[in-house]
Formats: C-alpha cells, sequence, structure tokens
C-alpha cells in the first residue's frame, strides 16, 4: 500500500526585498497572503518521490539541486526523485539574479543563505510523516478566467498583451487550456491529507508591492475551511506562456480579482473530490533527464541595436515599464539588458531537466521555464492518458518557450532574452517526455 504526507511551512521574506516580475524595481511593503513553500512525500514498496511547490517566480536549477542534495543528506529520497517547482507569483519571494537596488539587496541576502534550506526541510519533514494512503484523481474544467494573451491584430500581425477595449484587436492566436485536474489524498482511516492540482494561467494578478501566493493562495485558503487547517494543497502551473488573467474585452479587473479567480478553482476541485475515482495502480515510478537544446540565434544587427539602446536611454525609477505609451523606451532599454544579459550568463548549450512522475495510473510531467499552452494540450493528446497533470517552471528557469510561428518582435515571449532557448525547444521537449513515459 501506497505512503503519503504534506508538509508546509511559511517562507515570507523581511519586508524591502524585491518583487521580482516585472520591469520595474518593486520593494516589499506588506503581506496581502503569506507565502508559503509545501510538498507532497509518495512513497511505495520500491520508489519515493517529492513534490515541491514553492511561492515564487521562478526557481533555477542550482538551487534545486542544491534543495534535492539536501533532502537525499536526511532521507532515502534520491536526488533525480525531488521535483521542484515555482508557483509562478509575480508577488512571491525575491530571488538572485534579479535587478534589486542596494536597500533591497541589504534586506535579502540572509535570506537567499537559509531559503534552500527551508524549502529542502519542508519534503524531509514530510517524508518522517508518512502514513498508510488512498490517492484519488478527478478532472474538473473552468472556463472564463484565464485568457490567450497573443493577439492577430488589423494588421495582421500577432502582438502580446495589445491592450483592454483596443479596437484593432481581431482574435486570440489559440486557445487556453481549461482542465484542472487533481491528485487528493486521504489517509487509510478516511481522513483528508491534501492535494495536488495545476491550472493553465500565468499568476500575475495581484501586481503592487504586497507579498502574495496570487490565486492559489486563496485555493489553499479555501481547501482549508473545506478539509481543515492541516490539510495542503500544492498548486503548480500548466502551460500558461501565453496565457493570463486579462480579459481584453472588459475595460478593468474587480477589486481582489485573484481571490474571485481561487474562490472559482477551489469551488471546481471540491465539487470534483467527490467523485473522483481510487487509482488502479499502487506503482511508483519516477524518470528524471536533462538533455541537450541550442542557445536562441540572434543576429548581430538586434546586439547592436540593443547596445544602442542602452548608451543613449536613460533608466528612469519607479515608472511603470509597457510595450507602448509614455514608457516605450523604458520598455526597449528592459528588453535590451534581457537580451545581452542572456548572452553574456548563458552557455550556448542548455542541459534541460525534465521530470516524468507514475503515480499509479496519473502521469505527471514536469517542464522547467515558460510554456505556451500549445505544448501543453499536445503533451496530454500524445500521452493518450486522461489522469494526467503537467506542470511548469520545474527544476530550472530558462525563458519562454513559444511555438516557432510566434516568433515575431511584437511578441514578448519570444523576443530573445525573454526568449533563450531553440525555436524547437518545445518539440524537442514534449517528444523527450513522451518518450520517458512509454520507457
Amino acid at each position: 500500500m501506497i505512503k503519503c504526507a504534506f508538509y508546509e511551512k511559511e517562507i515570507t521574506p523581511p519586508l524591502g526585498c524585491n518583487l521580482p516580475g516585472y520591469g520595474n524595481l518593486r520593494a516589499g511593503s506588506d503581506v496581502k497572503d503569506r507565502l508559503m513553500a509545501k510538498a507532497c512525500v509518495i512513497l511505495d514498496e520500491n520508489e519515493t518521490v517529492a513534490l515541491i511547490a514553492i511561492d515564487c517566480l521562478h526557481i533555477t536549477h542550482d538551487i534545486r539541486d542544491e534543495i534535492a542534495k539536501r533532502v537525499n543528506e536526511f532521507t532515502p529520497i534520491k536526488e533525480e526523485n525531488v521535483l521542484v517547482a515555482a508557483t509562478h507569483t509575480h508577488t512571491g519571494i525575491p530571488q538572485k539574479g534579479y535587478d534589486s537596488d542596494q536597500k533591497a539587496a541589504e534586506n535579502q541576502n540572509c535570506y537567499f543563505d537559509i531559503f534552500p534550506k527551508l524549502i529542502a526541510d519542508c519534503a524531509i519533514l514530510a517524508y518522517k510523516r508518512l502514513e498508510y494512503s488512498q490517492i484519488y484523481f478527478a478532472m474538473g474544467k473552468v472556463d472564463g478566467i484565464s485568457f490567450c494573451r497573443d493577439y492577430i491584430m488589423k494588421n495582421s500581425t500577432p502582438r502580446t498583451n495589445p491592450g483592454r477595449l483596443n479596437p484593432d484587436i481581431i482574435k486570440p492566436v489559440s486557445q487556453t487550456d481549461n482542465e484542472l485536474p487533481v491528485i487528493f489524498i486521504k489517509n487509510a482511516d478516511g481522513k483528508p491529507m491534501g492535494a495536488i492540482t495545476a491550472f493553465a494561467c500565468h499568476q500575475d494578478c495581484v501586481g503592487g508591492t504586497e507579498y502574495s501566493g496570487d490565486f492559489s493562495s486563496e485555493i489553499s485558503n479555501q481547501m482549508k475551511k473545506s478539509f481543515g487547517q492541516d490539510f495542503v494543497i500544492l498548486f503548480f502551473e500548466g502551460t500558461a506562456g501565453d496565457i493570463n488573467h486579462f480579459n481584453v474585452n472588459t475595460a478593468s479587473d474587480e477589486p481582489d480579482h485573484y481571490r474571485k479567480m481561487g474562490l472559482k478553482l477551489s469551488g471546481e476541485i471540491i465539487k470534483n473530490i467527490s467523485f473522483a475515482e481510487k487509482i488502479k495502480s499502487e506503482n511508483i515510478k519516477c524518470r528524471f533527464e536533462k538533455i541537450k537544446i541550442d542557445r536562441v540565434e540572434v543576429d548581430e544587427e538586434k546586439i547592436a541595436r540593443a547596445k544602442h539602446i542602452i548608451e543613449t536611454v536613460k533608466p528612469i525609477p519607479g515608472i511603470k515599464i509597457a510595450a507602448d505609451g509614455t514608457s516605450k523606451e523604458q520598455y526597449d532599454l528592459m528588453m535590451a539588458k534581457k537580451l545581452l544579459w542572456m548572452l553574456e550568463t548563458s552557455p550556448e548549450i542548455f542541459d534541460i531537466p525534465l521530470h516524468y512522475i507514475q503515480i499509479g495510473d496519473i502521469d505527471f510531467f514536469g517542464l522547467p521555464s515558460e510554456i505556451y499552452c500549445y505544448f501543453g494540450t499536445n503533451l496530454k493528446e500524445r500521452n493518450n492518458n486522461k489522469n494526467c497533470i503537467v506542470a511548469t517552471c520545474c527544476n530550472g528557469a530558462y525563458g519562454y518557450v513559444p511555438t516557432k510561428d510566434m516568433f515575431y518582435d511584437t511578441i514578448y515571449e519570444s523576443t530573445p532574452g525573454s526568449n533563450r532557448m531553440d525555436k524547437n525547444a518545445g518539440y524537442i521537449m514534449v517528444d523527450k517526455l513522451i518518450e520517458m513515459s512509454k520507457q
């Protein structure tokens, strides 16, 4: 029989740390929702896996490896069996490698030192609490809260986030993924222990300078109201590289829109749990591989233009950066810095980590980076298993992964710097994950 356990702990950093996720610096000024790290450990007779979700924008491969190493030092869980993912909240913990001012750096340096240990300890403490369990799976659907953010315009050119009520919008480039899978776990006595879910929508609904886990924080609040304060739900970002919450047909969002999203998602989860089916098999399998993918090619003209922008455009502190309007120059400056940073810090060939985990008759796929929705739906269709979860922002961060037909200067996700890997990266990853699942 399978054993499972959950553990969560608060990881809200000191006030004054930088909140990554947008082009401008933002120092944390308050706490809207406590930031959390959560772990679920699942064990059968032969294998043990640990799934970890963190309220942060990205998790880099070196931090993931540090976490996995510590988990292995304190438990029998193999390093390759530890999956670490970011929930991709844009109001989460500070991260190394992102711009910050001197004051923010002073506040967050000590946090960076202890952060990997705090995360690893979630999995270690979950392992210490393993108990015989029953695992169930259900698939829900939620419409009306997620939208493609790339649109075909009247000039026939696609554009990212063209603005609300823009009369030049013709239609979205692609469809969204409305599926809401949930793994629900009870102990042997039937007491609810926790759940695992994923949904394809950017967690960038809050904004401002208050720490928040975004709509997944509200999902957690609602699940605890229904199943008790000890109930832990892990949220994973689905393939949401080109999906966010902005409905361009409305003038604005209602106040605390993210809470309404969390309410709708948690309501669907709770409804589907009531008729979730118990898994037929209790075998655990895990496969972790790194594959080689080339860095994206950037022509010399774009590099020269980026250098010229950096030399001639003066940064304006505190301005809200957008691709059009009064801050267009600042947006171009941000993208120029991103491009040169990528060329200076990225290898010519990436080692891209991929995870496939089988939990009974449930397939869990873990991909790094921010992946276009097409690749998630394609992976699920080709996998031919309705009991399937596709998670992104897992084990590493390598920029956006668009489809080949979306490489335009007007598409944010394919702009060099935002996009770092070869145009075929998404297709290569999906092919490899299908191969891993068959093996």
